[in-house]
């Protein structure tokens, strides 16, 4: 163990006359610069998280780690706090958003979930890296809030309340610190590369050894900040990578830079031969703005999660029992609550239009920038902008569960899952750099033995021109572009994984009602049985239906309240079998909707009315009599065929598998040329039907809508949900479709293939590049300045 030894907690410089250790059995003692690091580590390895220490990547770790204040623990638990920032779940849960600080690398992020995950009371626990949100529900009965916050703070991490606004100010001033590094780059260089002309002008036509010297003195004082104040954002990386044994990506860079700055030094007070800090300044200025600009890419990608999060109003005005508005934080909006939107507000949850009449800007969920008209019974969504009337609706989905929330999650999965071609690129990545080093040292050690006056220069100019950098960022760069192209296109992908599935589709299943049709049935026949009346027939049905969420349900209810047909009675019991029907009591009195097999127990059932496969028919039976049938239809969407012949025309086989009569199934896709159509399945046998698939070695993307379809959504290797699917299917959904355009899916494996091809080729001139580039250093062609400009490029 040295006296220089970092922190083994914190990485940071640990104090040299009395240094704080920790003695362990069998193995040298472990140093740490303050008590606070030395608790955080014995906390992490008595909680079984050492593997923290190996997961973690080269950068700073942050502050040295404090326990917090008494009064800052009273503010989390302060009532005032609690109304403003935590939200009560319907389960007796609290939830509250935070911003972490000190997060750098997923191993801070696995830490510290699992540190509140293990605290006593914690049920969930979700940090995003691109953000450092922390999503935390816990139960406050076990746990206070302070108490979890505490625990956060004993690891070395610092949590406050999430605040958008507070993300942008970080940002701010971190890109104020790099324009800054950056500025002193672009002084120095420009400044040194006029030196440079007049010293290349007398290296030609000579010059007396006074003003050389003067030169390069001048250029040594310029370029000396440039290199520790400016490059220290390299060495500091480069030297954290070292101390934990690790060839990351800015050892090749502060090498060179080093190597180039020294031996310009040595020449400058040797009073012999030529300089280059021209090279070393451009150099570091070059680079720098190339990590200004990955800065506000990687800044545009993460920002995508605020923006959304800014869509949610902060204030809600709810309407009391008594009839008056109260203004309310949108944290304290309950599901049930009746809110009143006035023109120019902003949803602040999901749920229906009870009054008014009003013109809504979805574009945020669609896309689309045409206004669409809402009135009574009419759904409306977080986020979205009331553009005319004042309305009332009430909020049913509110917070986590609404339309926007699950946008942000969504977003939030696409910037923090790593597909597995960028684990490879990564270890490609690192391999590189060892590689790199080995040919610098050969190399030097080649033309130490020919020339070695120039024997530095051609080392470092072979490890400036090689980087392993663009290898890193082939994929990162095309998926940030993707999936924020297709959220623009309405298409919501969950992560590069995702798009690296899709890519590879062969076989592309659609369910037929809701996916391939527009999922709004509409009531075509009325048949009831001898002595029951239409009314009586529709009501019954109806009333059972409501408690549905398929769209034939839909249409039965629709079709009472648009007739004003009379609810029969109080709806208890009720029991839903997917892909079969729904049966309850019904005033007591057991009714069942449905297919026939749930009607099965009948004493007898007359055949269909109408045997026209795109009529589906409901049967009807209380208390074992048949009560009569009601046939739906469901047109199919406008943009189906092209949908299909687009999936064709990329290679992909189409099928149809749904739960609706095998002939109407048949009838469907008879119309849309599918390559196959199976009808009459329930739930699992979908997903029975997927799993031959990928036995057969196919590679499956399944689109659904229904809660019949999770199980096959489950299954498949990619799920699509459509517009309008339910919240199972979504929640089972990687690809989440908010346009009501079919061709969607044909346009995101489109985009996926695109994507990989682009991956694909950044890969390949990465590498013809690396495989050129490294000859022509090596036998000393490629000056550091050429270098300097091709590397980043």
């Amino acid at each position: 163990m040295s006296a220089t030894d970092p922190c083994y907690h914190c990485g940071l410089p640990t104090p040299s006359g009395a240094p704080i250790l920790l003695e362990q059995a069998g193995q040298e003692p472990l140093r740490f610069c303050c008590s606070g690091c030395k608790t955080a580590y014995q906390l992490i390895h008595e909680a079984g998280l050492e593997s923290y220490y190996q997961q973690r990547d080269d950068a700073p770790f942050g502050p040295r780690p404090e326990e917090p204040s008494e009064a800052l623990q009273a503010a989390f638990d302060s009532e005032i706090f609690q109304q403003q920032y935590l939200r009560a779940l319907p389960d007796g849960h609290q939830e509250v958003h935070l911003l972490l600080e000190g997060i750098h690398c997923a191993a801070c992020v696995w830490l510290n979930e699992k540190v509140m995950q293990r605290t006593p009371g914690v049920r969930e626990a979700q940090v995003n890296f691109s953000t450092h949100r922390a999503r935390l529900v816990w139960d406050p009965g076990q746990t206070r809030l302070s108490e979890i916050i505490a625990a956060i703070h004993r690891i070395g991490y610092r949590a406050e309340p999430y605040d958008p606004q507070r993300i942008e100010a970080r940002f701010q001033r971190r890109n104020r610190a790099l324009l800054m590094k950056l500025g002193v780059a672009g002084f120095g260089a420009g400044n040194v590369m006029l030196l440079a002309v007049a010293l290349y002008a007398g290296f030609f036509q000579g010059m007396e050894a006074k003003y050389k010297e003067f030169f390069h003195w001048v250029s040594l004082l310029i370029a000396t900040p440039v290199v520790f104040y400016s490059g220290g954002l390299f060495l500091q990386g480069a030297w954290r990578g070292l101390q934990f044994g690790r060839l990351n990506m800015d050892v090749p860079i502060a090498l060179g830079m080093l190597v180039t700055y020294f031996y310009s030094l040595w020449m400058t007070v040797s009073g012999q031969g030529e300089v280059y800090f021209d090279s070393v300044t451009m150099f570091v200025f070059v680079l720098l703005t190339g990590r200004f600009l990955e800065s506000s890419a990687r800044r545009r990608a993460a920002g995508a999660t605020e923006r959304l999060l800014r869509l949610e109003p902060q204030t809600a005005t709810r309407i009391n029992p008594d009839g008056h508005p109260e203004e309310i934080p949108i944290r304290a909006l309950q599901a049930g609550d009746r809110v009143l939107v006035k023109p120019g507000e902003r949803m602040p949850a999901d749920g229906p239009v009870l009054e008014g009449r009003t013109s809504i800007d979805a574009s945020m969920l669609t896309g689309e920038g045409m206004p669409v008209v809402k009135g009574p019974g009419d759904s409306v969504a977080a986020g979205t902008v009331n553009l005319e009337g004042a309305i009332t609706f009430e909020a049913q989905r509110v917070g986590e569960n609404s339309t926007l929330a699950r946008i942000v999650r969504l977003v939030e999965r696409a910037q923090s899952e790593r597909p597995p071609i960028q684990t490879l690129a990564d270890r490609i990545a690192a391999w590189f750099v060892g590689a790199i080093l080995i040919l610098a040292a050969l190399t030097f050690l080649y033309w130490v033995r020919i020339d070695p006056d120039r024997a530095l220069i051609h080392t470092v100019s072979l490890l400036i021109i090689t980087c392993p950098c663009a290898l890193g960022l082939a994929t990162p760069a095309a998926m940030i572009v993707a999936t924020g192209r297709a959220a623009q296109e309405g298409i919501l992908m969950a992560g590069g994984e995702c798009v690296e599935r899709l890519s590879r589709a062969q076989e592309v299943i659609l369910d037929k009602t809701g996916t391939l049709t527009r999922g709004r049935p509409s009531l075509r026949h009325l048949v009831p049985s001898s002595g029951i009346s239409e009314a009586q027939l529709l009501g019954l049905a109806a009333a059972v239906e409501s408690r549905s969420e398929h769209p034939l349900a839909n249409a039965i209810v629709e079709a009472a309240l648009s007739r004003k047909v009379p609810k029969p009675g109080l709806v208890t019991e009720v029991v839903n079998q997917p892909g079969i029907g729904i049966s309850a009591r019904v005033d007591g009195r057991l009714t069942r909707v449905g297919r026939p097999e749930l009607l099965s127990d009948a004493p007898s059932i007359p055949p269909f009315p109408d045997e026209d496969p795109l009529i589906t028919w409901v049967g009807c039976l209380q208390e074992g009599r048949f009560m009569g049938w009601i046939g739906l239809t469901d047109a199919l969407r406008r943009d189906a065929p092209e949908a299909v012949r687009r999936l064709k025309a990329a290679g992909v086989r189409t099928s149809i598998l749904s739960g609706d009569r095998p002939a109407s199934a048949q009838a469907v896709g008879a119309a849309l040329a599918m390559d196959h159509t199976q009808g009459g399945l329930l739930p699992d046998e979908k997903a029975q039907r997927v799993a031959a698939l990928q036995q057969a070695g196919r590679v499956v993307v399944m689109v659904g809508d229904g809660i019949n379809d999770a199980p096959a959504l489950a299954q498949a290797d990619v799920s699509m949900a459509v517009k309008g699917a339910s919240e199972i299917s979504i929640a089972a959904a990687d690809v989440t479709l908010i346009n009501d355009r079919l061709e969607a899916t044909a346009r995101a494996i489109e985009l996926s293939r695109v994507t990989m091809a682009v991956i694909r080729q950044n890969f390949t001139f990465s590498l013809l590049y690396n495989v050129a580039a490294i000859p022509l250093a090596m036998a000393g062609y490629v000056q550091p300045v050429v270098a300097a400009i091709a590397m980043p490029i």
